[in-house]
């Protein structure tokens, strides 16, 4: 398998090494700058680079990977989809739910592949939860919730693109790190969000930024106005949140919180038992039934996050190897992490699809939409 890149971030940087992991060949890459172009083919032995996107579209090439910022996915995804070729995207799939449930149709309508970075849910203890949920075992969920606190935006911090509504869109918290929760607490209790009530918090909507750190603005201080940085995006979100099936729930996000490296947590009560779990945390499993004390279950040959990532992407290589016919399906991350990929069903979505990546579009909408409206309550558009 022949692989393409287009951006060379973060992001691009994960990809290139799980293709590696995978035994993908890395055979162009495609950035806005030339440079960026060189020194990341020469980082990672890529044959081919520029700034050409027709680089990644060539022939020969069977899979294109998406890490630019958000603003361009869906235009690097529907051209590549349109060249025939199969598309791994970074989340979110898009901005404007319109644009995504396009993206979802061409997608289906391609017969390709197409997979988003909704890594989180290839934690083997987030496979086994989902599969205690799915077995009947604790009965019906009613109650889900959970939190996604990170610190990487508590002041001072880098200025990056993620604070250019023009790259990012025009929500940080929800579409960046909510998207994640979204997708696992849906994946792990098998039931859909419905509606949702939603208030941000923007905490410092003016900053000082020099040197390309952002620092606070204290109260009297005086500051250039050349220096001052507007900032409309939210620092954090909380979300309440009612499901199909009657259950119900909410999710508090922020990116501005000290200490808090990477904790998403979730929590899934059912009719007859309770289970929980945190990605600081990632191989404990904690499982409890009334009376019955809380049972915890160590997963003492489990995975950390370039795991996840990596068991993602050789699922969605083993899916277009198997063929075409198999865009929406997929495979589940425990079997992925243990070797041994076996079919989940018709229906059943192993490597996140496009279909889920515009459901998820709508989801952050409608939080925009609340928050923006007195918290009030929006129902989901399907």
């Amino acid at each position: 398998m022949r692989a393409a890149l287009i951006g060379a971030g973060f992001a691009g940087n994960m990809h290139a090494e799980a293709l590696r992991a995978c035994g993908v060949e890395l055979a162009a890459v495609v950035t806005t700058r030339e440079e960026t172009a060189r020194r990341f083919a020469g980082q990672w032995d890529i044959p081919v680079w520029g700034t050409s996107p027709e680089l990644a579209y060539a022939d020969g090439i069977d899979a294109v990977h998406i890490c630019t910022p958000p603003s361009s996915h869906g235009i690097y995804a529907g051209e590549a989809l349109r060249r025939g070729k199969h598309v791994f995207c970074e989340k979110p799939l898009c901005f404007d739910p319109d644009e995504a449930d396009a993206l979802a149709e061409l997608a289906a309508k391609s017969g390709k592949i197409c997979a988003l970075t909704y890594n989180v849910r290839y934690h083997m203890a987030v496979e086994r939860a989902r599969e205690l949920i799915r077995s009947g075992a604790f009965g019906r969920p009613i109650l889900i919730h959970g939190s996604y606190l990170q610190e990487f935006h508590t002041l001072p911090s880098p200025y990056g693109w993620r604070y250019d509504s023009e790259l990012s869109g025009k929500m940080r918290a929800v579409t960046e790190i909510g998207s994640h929760w979204i997708d696992t607490a849906q994946y792990v209790s098998g039931v859909k969000v419905e509606a949702v009530s939603a208030f941000f918090g923007n905490f410092f909507p003016e900053r000082m930024l020099a040197g390309g750190m952002m620092t606070r603005i204290r109260p009297g201080e005086e500051v250039d106005p050349s220096s001052v940085l507007r900032v409309d995006s939210e620092d954090a979100a909380c979300v309440m949140l009612k499901y199909s099936d009657g259950a119900i729930g909410s999710v508090m996000l922020s990116e501005v919180s000290p200490g808090r490296g990477n904790r998403l947590s979730l929590e899934v009560t059912c009719e007859n038992g309770n289970l929980w779990w945190n990605e600081e945390e990632n191989n404990v499993l904690h499982t409890a039934r009334s009376g019955e004390g809380v049972h915890s279950e160590i997963f003492a040959f489990g995975n950390g996050f370039n795991d996840t990532f990596v068991a993602l992407m050789r699922n969605f290589y083993r899916a277009v190897r198997l063929g075409d016919g198999l865009s929406a399906g997929g495979f589940t991350g425990n079997d992925q992490a243990a070797g041994e990929n076996t079919a989940d069903g018709a229906g059943d979505t192993g490597h996140p699809t496009f279909a889920e990546g515009a459901e998820i579009v709508k989801i952050c909408e409608a939080i925009f939409a609340s928050a923006n409206d007195g918290s009030a309550w929006k129902e989901i558009g399907r």
